[in-house]
């Protein structure tokens, strides 16, 4: 049996709702584009878009921060619903930031989906040809 497959702005639109919905579950909420207490200005993305696009680097199976950066910065649908797309080590320091809130969401997820697994994870592959020729990539971020 195919498993149709999904566009990437489904994809994307799938992932940030869920997330969304993780973040309720957990009782989340963000302020000034924060979804953890650090000071400073709101950011230019928000830490909801950080997440959104981490999740979505594991879904498409970029092994590579490079290669997955080189994918969104010449995708123009990318640009179009991430406007503010800061640039890579800014990302990863991002990410690594958020890290543990990830843990917090992904017992968010399992609440959700009523099981022991959430609802995105690496052992279930995500078929989204319009990924294009970069994915996947090999490790060496």
């Amino acid at each position: 049996m195919d498993t149709p497959a999904v566009s990437v702005e489904d994809t994307i639109t799938a992932v940030y709702c869920a997330l969304d919905d993780a973040l309720n579950e957990a009782g989340i909420v963000a302020q000034n584009g924060k979804l953890t207490h650090r000071p400073g200005p709101p950011p230019e993305l928000d830490d909801r878009e950080v997440l959104c696009l981490a999740v979505l680097q594991e879904l498409l199976d970029f092994e590579s921060d490079n290669a997955y950066f080189h994918w969104l910065e010449n995708k123009p649908l990318i640009r179009e619903l991430f406007p503010h797309l800061i640039k890579r080590q800014k990302f990863a320091e991002r990410r690594a930031l958020l890290s543990g809130l990830l843990e917090t969401l992904c017992g968010a997820f399992c609440n959700l989906a009523g099981e022991g697994q959430p609802l995105f994870s690496q052992s279930i592959p995500t078929p989204c040809p319009s990924a294009g020729r970069f994915a996947p990539a090999t490790r060496n971020a």
